[in-house]
């Protein structure tokens, strides 16, 4: 995928040299999260700052919870990419679940921090039942 091209320009061997070559990624969107607990739910604050609310997808799967951000470049007209230090492209992050309630997951973005609530399953109570003597 070419989400992060420009073209070359006599900068780029000073960039190159300190952010790594052109066009590239440089790395991946390092998302950082605080994970919170409660008693009823987990919640964690992603943080994934310069990107909409349609640039990112959250799915469980597996017992895992995936948060995904995609954007693309985007120029102003009238003017022409020289460098890039900020993040272009696709980056993902997974976080094991455990025993929580998948269905009842919401999450809200605000500010560049992606909220996301992991209700924890209510604690099933022991079964008791009573076996016939025969």
């Amino acid at each position: 995928m070419a989400y992060c091209n420009y073209n070359k320009t006599y900068f780029d061997p000073f960039f190159e040299a300190l952010f790594g070559k052109a066009g590239t990624n440089y790395g991946v969107l390092p998302m950082k999260a605080d994970i919170y607990e409660s008693d009823k739910a987990y919640r964690l604050d992603v943080e994934i700052p310069g990107f909409k609310k349609e640039d990112l997808n959250i799915e469980v799967k597996d017992g895992y919870l995936r948060v995904t951000a995609k954007n693309e470049e985007k120029t102003e007209e009238g003017f022409e990419r020289v460098s890039r230090e900020r993040f272009c492209g696709e980056s993902s992050r997974e976080f094991y679940l455990g025993d929580v309630d998948e269905e009842a997951i919401t999450a809200t973005y605000t500010d560049g921090i992606l909220s996301i609530t992991v209700p924890k399953k209510a604690p099933e109570e022991p079964k008791t039942h009573k076996i016939a003597i025969l």
